[in-house]
């Protein structure tokens, strides 16, 4: 059984939860290979790399859990990384960037089916 849920907003128009929230991650890593294998993982759970140690795109909460446990997984004491949710894309279309495209920075969570 599937539930849609809507929920009313303050000004009594429908809207969906927040399933998928903007998320930045950011860390610097001295060891080469474990600074490659983190790398390697957050291209795998489809972040993009918008920096060499700077991935952003839409997690869920799980997701951004599991991601929390990657950086404490991969950082020696020395090493330093977080991740905090963000508002970039519309950072990125208020023109408060440089070297950054609109559309490389869609607001909402794009869901693709597999067949």
């Amino acid at each position: 059984m599937i539930k849609i849920i809507n929920l009313i907003a303050s000004g009594g128009e429908m809207v969906q939860p927040q399933l998928y929230n903007e998320v930045l991650v950011s860390y610097d890593i001295a060891d080469t290979r474990q600074r490659t294998k983190l790398f390697n993982k957050l291209k795998d759970i489809s972040l993009t790399a918008i920096q060499k140690s700077v991935f952003w795109g839409h997690l869920n909460r799980a997701e951004e859990d599991s991601v929390k446990r990657m950086l404490k997984t991969y950082c020696a004491k020395t090493d330093k990384a977080f991740i905090t949710r963000v508002k970039l894309s519309e950072q990125i279309q208020q023109n408060n960037s440089v070297g950054y495209e609109k559309q490389n920075f869609p607001k909402q969570f794009v869901n693709y089916h597999v067949i």
